[in-house]
């Protein structure tokens, strides 16, 4: 590259889109369109069309658990679990298939598709769903948020999602978690993570991202409605400890971090002269 000339090595249209990816899937919460948008008028016309913008798309909303309407009409998540194929998801609360258009998020009613589910963990799945429906209307906003369990392999897997953006104020942020329940007889062993996601954005660029891993735990149980208490208490009590643990540390972080950050003494040992006139004259003095 010659910078007298100003010339420049052209990528290909392939690594730009490879860069375009990289950028909406690292997405903050609820702004995937707003990413979209401006990434597409840094690229050629056309090259970031809707058929390719769809499948990334896919990606995030499969990757963040996003929360959409369904047409039944209630909040259901989406996840690798609930795809039967990539536009076609199943709803944890009705027990039906929908298409879902990724791009728009629009639903529609499908009665041809077949369900990926495991039908032979049906008694488990559905009491457990309707166990953490009750938890998600005393814990989160119902406008962004929803629970759903799915079956996989003869397990259960269970996703917690919440999202609050707020653009007109310059911030949003997401809540998800993410189980395993490995059902045995008699017991379940659970484990999972927590992962939050915030951006602060006004007169600057500010995002917090912090996942949890949570260790497996043996939870005993006699029936069906056991096992849904016991892994709900599970996550509610996860979740809890690790809300408790921000706020803990954001109260100490004016007291604790931003004081361990800064120097006692600056690296000559000597106290700082704040004294305008004495700056003025070492200036003179140097010159």
């Amino acid at each position: 590259m010659s910078d007298e000339e100003g010339d420049y090595e052209e990528i290909p249209n392939e690594e730009k889109l490879q860069i375009a990816q990289h950028f909406l899937l690292s997405s903050p919460p609820g702004q995937f369109h707003e990413v979209l948008t401006d990434v597409r008028k840094l690229l050629p016309d056309d090259l970031l069309g809707d058929p390719l913008a769809a499948g990334m798309a896919r990606a995030f909303n499969t990757k963040t658990c996003k929360v959409i309407d369904s047409p039944s009409g209630t909040k259901v998540v989406i996840n690798a679990a609930s795809e039967v194929n990539p536009t076609h998801y199943f709803d944890s609360k009705s027990g039906n298939i929908f298409a879902l258009d990724h791009l728009t998020l629009k639903t529609t009613e499908d009665t041809t598709t077949e369900s990926n589910q495991d039908m032979s963990k049906e008694e488990e799945r559905v009491a457990l769903q309707s166990k953490l429906d009750e938890y998600m209307t005393g814990k989160f906003l119902p406008e962004n948020s929803a629970a759903g369990v799915f079956t996989q392999g003869g397990n259960l897997v269970v996703t917690v999602s919440g999202e609050r953006p707020n653009l007109r104020n310059f911030w949003s942020g997401k809540w998800t978690s993410n189980w395993n329940v490995a059902l045995a007889p008699g017991q379940a062993t659970v484990s999972g993570s927590i992962k939050v996601h915030a951006h602060y954005f006004e007169d600057g660029n500010v995002q917090l991202q912090t996942t949890k891993d949570i260790a497996a735990v043996v939870l005993p149980y006699t029936d069906v409605s056991e096992l849904a208490t016991q892994v709900v208490a599970h996550i509610e009590s996860s979740e809890t400890d690790l809300q408790k643990g921000l706020e803990e540390m954001y109260g100490n972080m004016n007291e604790e971090t931003f004081r361990a950050m800064r120097r006692i003494m600056p690296v000559k040992r000597t106290k700082m002269e704040w004294n305008v006139n004495a700056v003025r004259m070492n200036k003179q003095v140097r010159k």
